[in-house]
């Protein structure tokens, strides 16, 4: 599957991959403050923004679709940066398509099982009546309901468009997220150590507590390089943009030029 992405700048490639119910609007901030000294290449994840549905949704499967992006768009190799869900996939592709990659950036989740609280979230999406909704605002107050984070709800919002109508929809297929789950909650399946660079990024605030995994980490990623971002939660990109700018971009300048645009 070849899915949609959004690039800018020019130089050493940089592949970003969102979080769950995320697209490649949420980092446009980000590409635009690195595409001076890189080319950022964002994509959506099979199943979210432009890209296509996939009835496969696993970790393996979705690498393969990056890569087989990443071809489509000359890009031999390049690093691999990763939120949530995008940073198991980017776990997985340093499995799975080493050859790939120049390095890894690992946005606030690790190689564990973790809780299905996003589950909740995704049912909480599917219980909101769209059909009765005349504003967005409608929409926000319904769901805070069940997600009382303004930042998290805007987030999730962002899925929802009109259609040809002019009635609200969802823009990604919530029943194939949630018969999908798996995909992430449970351990990637990785089969090897990755030796390559790799910058694995913490929300002080996150309730995944990444720095916890700090030794399950290093067993997979040797080289294993940790930040922790003061006054960020899960969403440290768009809770300390400034700063994580600076500590990624710091990585990606340490790697010097072993890419190919």
């Amino acid at each position: 599957m070849i899915l949609h992405a959004e690039s800018e700048g020019r130089g050493d490639a940089v592949v970003v991959l969102h979080g769950l119910m995320g697209s490649c609007e949420n980092w446009r901030g980000v590409r635009t403050a690195l595409a001076g000294r890189f080319r950022m290449v964002c994509l959506d994840l099979p199943n979210h923004g432009r890209s296509p549905s996939a009835a496969r949704f696993d970790l393996r499967s979705i690498g393969d679709d990056v890569a087989e992006t990443m071809s489509a768009l000359d890009v031999g190799r390049a690093v691999v940066l990763g939120h949530s869900l995008g940073g198991k996939v980017a776990m997985q592709m340093a499995s799975d398509h080493r050859d790939r990659l120049n390095g890894v950036v690992v946005v606030d989740i690790s190689p564990r099982a973790i809780q299905p609280v996003h589950l909740f979230i995704l049912r909480a999406c599917e219980q909101l009546d769209l059909a009765a909704a005349a504003r967005r605002s409608d929409l926000d107050e319904a769901l805070s309901r069940w997600v009382p984070q303004r930042t998290t709800r805007d987030f999730l919002l962002k899925n929802v468009v009109r259609d040809a109508e002019g009635r609200f929809a969802w823009r990604v297929p919530l029943h194939a997220l949630i018969d999908n789950y798996r995909t992430v909650s449970d351990a990637p399946p990785l089969v090897a150590p990755y030796e390559g660079p790799a910058l694995f990024v913490a929300g002080e605030l996150s309730p995944f507590r990444l720095m916890a995994d700090e030794a399950l980490i290093r067993g997979w990623f040797p080289a294993a390089a940790f930040t922790q971002i003061a006054g960020a939660g899960h969403l440290v990109h768009v809770d300390q943009p400034e700063a994580f700018v600076q500590r990624v971009g710091g990585f990606l300048d340490q790697l010097g030029a072993r890419g190919d645009a």
